[in-house]
């Protein structure tokens, strides 16, 4: 390269780095961009909550380094209005209160009792509400402090936020529930949010203890005089993979204080009564499941429902819960199995294993569900569909049935020759038992005969005594009006205004129903004995016509209408196939013919 060329090369990088540095000495003082969103982010966090804020600053656009000024973030006064307002839905009646950010009930429109809508929230006037938070583990104390409310419209959707701002160890974050409701759906989507506002984790670590805990209670409805496990029930239930088989599965817990760490294994947790339940889907991430059934204030039978979530070292803690509050009915349960079903777009949660059935029948009891629903749709009245079931079930066994009076009237005619035979081998237990059996074979005996209708009829006893108990459509369903309003609830001609405390039973109402079951019973014992020989001795045959049908009268004085009503249809249908067959049997006797 030429002298002159390397020579004018340098000259003019001399010339421009020159210039470059003149220009930079002269120009007027501005902050870098670093600088500039430090100021960004200052005046974002002054405007969600007016304390002195931290020094940010922006290295790159995926890190940011805070150093924190010598003075302390300080809460200003956070004067928000204590509210109280109700959100309606087609479903729901809600209301909320700013008073922990909590809902004070949450009653279903389209359910009544006793001509009010049944409320899910039942707190005994104590004022604590449902949806309680508080930081740390399931026996901390709910936040009472009152927090600031928006409503936001997003087409169908309803959202109430309510947010409030928390220092803890000198570091500032905001505390948001979000309820999000949809008409036309029993679920409510609640979001728990914390987040800081200078990148730094939420500061809620405390060793083992859980950054939060959420509440549903302290007792789901409706109203009831006591959880006795018969007329009304509260089940601790989660749905889940078996830890074993890994298969999901129902699980009961029976305890009265139940604590799962469910991990992400729990599906669903729930609090299950007979005819509505209180489901909740956790959301992801590990989670402490807590029953708590001990008194509280206004509840001496609670039934708490509590979600434990661990702390995070995150800036961010966003959590999600859908809770189903409503009736365990197939069709809205199922409605969740499905997308497009529902307007949260919630699938595949299987909200109809809740409901409390028979660990070994429940195929017997789908079979029977399936049959009273195709009656009622022959006649829409589940009265007269629980009759028609009675007459179908007694027909069906009416073979085996028979086949038992046979043996049973058999078994009655040679027991004159059986005591002969055991007088005449006194003492000789082995010759007894030799000479028993031959007389049986003779006589065309079998002993054990009499008992083949109850290998069949008590699976089936056992089937309708769970399906008719707690079948929801049963519900408020008249079979009589003016009688029997409410197939689901006991009948009554008249009840007392004070119930009469007999000592061992309390007499709330006279039933007519429990009347009619123990006429039948005795009617039916009469005539399945009439004409039979020989057969016991006083004391068992009173034991029989009348001890048994009494002591089973007072167990079902106060049972649902509906199961009464199977019992005592059943007794009426059998009569009159014992008539026939009585009348049968005297035309064969007399040389006649059937």
């Amino acid at each position: 390269m030429e002298k002159n060329t390397i020579l004018a090369i340098v000259l003019s990088s001399v010339i421009i780095i020159g210039g470059m540095t003149l220009i930079q000495l002269n120009a007027p003082d501005k902050p870098p961009e670093t600088v500039e969103r430090t100021k960004t982010v200052e005046t974002e966090s002054a405007q969600a909550a007016p304390v002195k804020s931290s020094e940010v600053t922006v290295t790159d656009e995926n890190s940011v380094e805070t150093a924190v000024s010598e003075s302390a973030p300080e809460l200003t006064e956070q004067d928000y209005p204590v509210l109280t307002f109700i959100e309606e839905t087609d479903q729901f009646k809600i209301t909320f209160s700013t008073v922990g950010a909590v809902v004070l009930d949450i009653e279903l429109i389209q359910e009544l009792d006793e001509g009010e809508p049944i409320s899910m929230v039942l707190d005994g006037g104590s004022g604590v509400g449902t949806f309680n938070m508080a930081f740390g583990g399931h026996d901390a104390e709910y936040i009472t402090d009152v927090f600031s409310h928006e409503k936001i419209h997003r087409g169908k959707e309803l959202i109430h936020r309510f947010s409030r701002d928390y220092i803890k160890e000198g570091q500032l974050f905001t505390l948001t529930k979000s309820y999000r409701i949809i008409p036309g759906e029993y679920v409510i989507e609640l979001i728990v949010s914390l987040e800081t506002s200078d990148g730094r984790a939420v500061p809620l670590l405390d060793g083992n203890e859980p950054a939060y805990t959420l509440t549903y209670g302290p007792q789901i409805g409706p109203t009831f005089e006591k959880i006795d496990g018969r007329y009304e029930i509260r089940d601790n239930v989660t749905w889940g993979p078996d830890t074993k088989s890994g298969k999901l599965k129902r699980i009961l817990h029976k305890d009265k204080s139940k604590f799962v760490q469910s991990g992400n294994t729990v599906n669903w947790a729930a609090v299950v009564g007979k005819y509505f339940a209180v489901i909740v889907d956790p959301g992801s991430g590990s989670t402490t499941i807590t029953w708590d059934g001990n008194p509280v204030e206004g509840q001496d039978q609670a039934s708490l429902l509590q979600i434990s979530k661990p702390a995070r070292r995150q800036s961010v803690i966003e959590d999600t819960y859908k809770y189903y509050i409503g009736p365990l009915d197939r069709e809205n349960l199922s409605r969740y199995d499905n997308a497009e079903d529902n307007a949260f777009g919630i699938s595949g949660m299987s909200l109809q294993k809740a409901p409390k059935t028979s660990a070994v029948l429940f195929w017997l009891e789908a079979i029977l569900r399936w049959l009273l629903e195709f009656f009622y749709k022959l006649v829409p009245n589940y009265g007269v569909a629980i009759i028609l079931l009675t007459i179908l079930i007694k027909a069906v066994l009416f073979p085996f049935t028979h086949k038992s009076y046979e043996s049973t009237s058999k078994m009655q005619a040679v027991q004159p020759k059986l005591k002969a035979l055991q007088e005449q081998y006194k003492g000789d237990t082995k010759k007894i038992q030799q000479k028993t059996a031959e007389l049986y074979k003779a006589e065309g005996v079998n002993p054990m005969g009499g008992c083949l209708p109850m290998l069949f009829q008590f699976p089936i006893f056992i089937a309708l005594y769970g399906l008719l108990n707690k079948y929801f459509p049963l519900r408020g369903a008249v079979f009589i009006t003016g009688w029997i309003n409410d197939l689901s609830a006991p009948e009554y001609i008249w009840k007392f205004a004070n119930p009469i405390d007999l000592k061992i039973w309390t007499l709330e109402a006279i039933r007519l129903l429990p009347v009619l079951y123990l006429a039948g019973q005795l009617l039916t014992t009469k005539v399945t004995q009439a004409g039979q020989t020989g057969a016991q001795s006083g004391a068992q045959q009173k034991m029989l016509t009348l001890g048994m049908p009494i002591m089973f009268f007072f167990i079902l004085y106060n049972m649902p209408s509906g199961l009464l009503l199977y019992w005592t249809a059943m007794n009426f249908v059998t009569i009159g196939q014992q008539l026939v067959t009585n009348y049968v049997k005297k035309r064969k006797a007399a040389g006649g013919t059937a």
